[in-house]
């Protein structure tokens, strides 16, 4: 049975291994690079600051205890947010306790380490979904943004830092929310750093993987603002891509021995496109699922075609061999190029319906194929 074929979806797999070790990671990617220094150990006896000290670094470099694997089951998804917020807590308890040590202690030795620990820990916590500490960082970082001293690069790597942190925690909340939150934050880096690409090229991201219109309308967001020229035709591909559903599709290629790909020749019957290229590591996970599709189909009427943009077929003919595609396969690159540019495929591989009158009917049918194709063999 073909399963979901949603080649290159965001969406989280909630499973034990990748659980454990993301919250491990994130711990320590929250920490950040923290130098520790011995501690004075010449007091005979150690002072409260230097216990509080001593407890603030032990809390700090002791994760909390990572999920174990359950015997009989998965853990839920409800389970797997319920440990992520719990991680997410004692996180943004740890800068806490730095911040109330660097604040009572502000002569320590340590007490710079401590804002520097405080600073890193809210990152984890609200990297970790810690929605409680969002404010409160964004309040330090905007603080931070202030410092004369700092350059623009250095002002420009505190902004990313923040955009990282807080979309990756609303990914723990949906897709959805995540994908909001970065395009909101993706147009304030643009406004406070216009010269930089990283802010177009996140919501350039988000446009490849939009449904059409919200597609069109973030490419010609992004038109407004980038000078970069590969970027503009990428944008100006989304939006004839955009523009061609639900409408009648030419397209019309030769192919070897002296056939042509064309779909002009192909009304009565359903065609699915697949655009792919050899470099993207979800091409051989397409080839086999859509070829899955042609064996239990192709006998009902529905043709399959795989356009690939390869700048030299040598790999994609290797690939084809090996996995035995028996549907035919576009490699002409200079021409089928054109196609490339003019629909900005170059986020691969994607799946293309056309129904039975050659009308372009969804841009985006890895995500339920069988579906698809029930739905307009049915018309």
């Amino acid at each position: 049975m073909l399963y979901r074929m949603n080649f290159s979806s965001p969406a989280r797999k909630f499973f034990f291994p990748a659980v454990s070790c993301l919250v491990l990671a994130g711990w320590l990617a929250g920490l950040g690079a923290f130098p520790v220094r011995a501690e004075n150990t010449n007091a005979a006896t150690p002072s409260a600051a230097d216990l509080a000290w001593a407890a603030l670094k032990h809390d700090s470099e002791n994760p909390p205890e990572p999920l174990k694997q359950l015997p009989d089951r998965m853990f839920t998804k409800e389970e797997i947010q319920a440990y992520y917020t719990k991680v997410a807590n004692r996180g943004g308890e740890i800068a806490d306790q730095a911040r109330q040590f660097y604040t009572q202690y502000p002569d320590h030795p340590q007490a710079a380490e401590a804002r520097t620990l405080y600073f890193n820990f809210l990152h984890a916590s609200v990297a970790l979904s810690g929605t409680n500490k969002i404010a409160e960082l964004e309040a330090v970082t905007a603080e931070r943004l202030k410092d004369p001293q700092l350059d623009d690069n250095a002002r420009f790597q505190l902004s990313l830092r923040l955009l990282h942190s807080a979309v990756s925690g609303r990914q723990y909340v949906s897709d959805d929310a995540m994908r909001a939150e970065l395009e909101r934050r993706a147009r304030q880096l643009i406004k406070d750093y216009p010269a930089r690409p990283d802010g177009c090229n996140f919501l350039l991201n988000l446009a490849q993987k939009a449904a059409p219109e919200k597609s069109a309308a973030l490419a010609r967001e992004i038109l407004l603002s980038s000078s970069d020229p590969k970027t503009k035709a990428e944008c100006e591909g989304l939006i004839n891509r955009a523009a061609a559903l639900d409408k009648p599709l030419t397209l019309k290629l030769p192919l070897p021995g002296g056939t042509n790909l064309d779909l002009d020749q192909m009304r009565g019957k359903v065609v699915m496109l697949l655009f792919w290229d050899s470099e993207s590591k979800f091409s051989a996970k397409a080839l086999w699922a859509v070829n899955e599709l042609y064996k239990t189909n192709h006998a009902q009427g529905v043709e399959f075609w795989g356009l690939n943009f390869d700048p030299t077929p040598d790999k994609a003919k290797s690939l084809l061999e090996n996995d035995k595609i028996e549907w035919p396969q576009y490699l002409d690159l200079p021409a089928g190029g054109k196609i490339q540019q003019r629909f900005g495929l170059y986020t691969l591989p994607v799946l293309w319906a056309v129904d039975k009158k050659g009308v372009l009917r969804d841009l985006q049918a890895e995500h339920a194929p069988q579906n698809i194709v029930k739905k307009l063999l049915a018309e």
